[in-house]
């Protein structure tokens, strides 16, 4: 699994140090609690807070979105840096669902984490590279945390909500492994009714 932190600018000396014990703790937690955490294990099957659930996301094109008005689809909050590459090599596990899925109940909803390095232009370029289709909006790092109900704010993250609401899946980082169980996730959740 591999993750971007948070851009900050730092001499060499920390930033390797930051490296070094980000490295350490996240192979310590990988070998101890497995490719998505405890903590996600533990949101799995519940339904957001419900201040969460009522929380208005806004898409860069002025809709608004949340958790509680689109119960009865399936929901997928996807979080991501434009900056970072694990972001890009993840989106094409997202930019392959089409008309198809949407109208059997497929909503996602990029959100981009705001930084010193997310502009408008920047954004925009970056959905256009990416050939993204679905809405995206600016998230900060206290609303992402909200969601991803952890301190953990790396990206990429996403997250899965069944039609009836409740979290079905989290995923954290990007590999081949994380998009392929997406998929899987995102398919075995549109079969449901």
């Amino acid at each position: 699994m591999t993750a971007c932190r948070q851009h900050r600018s730092r001499s060499f000396a920390s930033r390797l140090a930051v490296k070094t014990a980000i490295i350490g703790l996240s192979l310590s937690a990988w070998l101890i609690f497995g490719v998505t955490g405890s903590e996600a294990k533990g949101k799995i099957g519940k339904l957001p807070k419900e201040s969460l659930a009522r929380h208005q996301v806004t898409s860069l094109d002025g809709r608004r979105f949340s958790l509680a008005e689109l119960r009865g689809q399936v929901v997928v909050l996807d979080f991501f840096a434009v900056w970072c590459g694990h972001s890009r090599d993840h989106m094409p596990a997202l930019t392959r669902f089409n008309e198809d899925d949407r109208e059997r109940g497929l909503q996602i909803i990029g959100l981009a984490v705001q930084d010193q390095q997310t502009t408008a232009e920047r954004l925009a370029q970056f959905i256009k590279d990416q050939k993204i289709g679905y809405p995206v909006g600016l998230v900060s790092d206290r609303i992402f945390a909200d969601y991803v109900q952890s301190r953990d704010v790396s990206v990429p993250q996403t997250l899965v909500f069944g039609r009836d609401g409740r979290l079905m899946a989290h995923f954290v980082g990007q590999s081949a492994e994380t998009d392929a169980a997406l998929t899987a996730a995102i398919k075995g959740e549109l079969e449901k009714k």
